[in-house]
């Protein structure tokens, strides 16, 4: 007798939405299919003690086991739009990574390293960030999430679980606008992959 298993697939998030007329009547429909279960998340602040406020939040949350986070920073850009990182902390999530390198990979794919602050390329982060400059997915994801961050404000990126994002929203209402963006597996891979090959490289702590 044959094998017929398989092996355990990725996790599908489907979003789907429908339009329709005044009787009930479905006119449109439609859906999409993202493989993966991480999105990437950047919220904006109108100063730096606003985002750090969220920051402490979301940190508590995890710790709490409340939300599954895999990494935040809270950056603020200045009135050229250069962004650098204020606050990060060595923090482990459950799945062992640092909160520092999971999202400085992550800001490596939201912004071109040409806005990036001496600040932001140091340590942890700027190790990380070196590993993921060539994703496939890095110029649609920074169209959706690079300009909520802007000129003068403070800001927070995370990297969250998908099941997560309505959570994070709801942990810091002090935020003027929140975008949240699926990221497919090969993304959260390279994502992870370059956190933790940065953690060995310039270890946090």
């Amino acid at each position: 007798m044959t094998d017929d298993k398989k092996p355990t697939a990725d996790p599908v998030v489907v979003s789907a939405g429908a339009v329709q007329d005044q009787f009930g009547n479905t006119l449109a429909e439609g859906g999409i299919a993202i493989e993966g279960n991480q999105a990437l998340l950047v919220a904006r602040f109108a100063n730096m003690d606003a985002a750090t406020i969220a920051y402490d939040a979301l940190l508590d949350a995890e710790e709490k086991r409340a939300i599954d986070i895999q990494g935040v920073l809270v950056v603020d850009a200045d009135y050229q739009g250069k962004i650098t990182v204020r606050k990060m902390t060595d923090h482990k999530t459950r799945t062992g990574f640092v909160w520092g390198a999971v999202a400085g990979a992550a800001l490596a794919i939201i912004f071109p390293p040409s806005i990036l602050a001496g600040a932001a390329l140091g340590g942890v982060v700027g190790a990380a960030a070196g590993k993921v400059g060539n994703v496939a997915a890095k110029s649609e994801v920074a169209k959706e999430l690079a300009d909520v961050i802007t000129p003068g404000t403070s800001g927070i990126l995370a990297v969250v679980d998908i099941t997560a994002v309505d959570a994070v929203k709801r942990t810091i209402p002090q935020a003027d606008e929140v975008k949240s963006v699926p990221v497919d597996k090969a993304t959260a891979d390279a994502v992870t992959d370059a956190a933790k090959a940065a953690t060995e490289e310039a270890p946090v702590g």
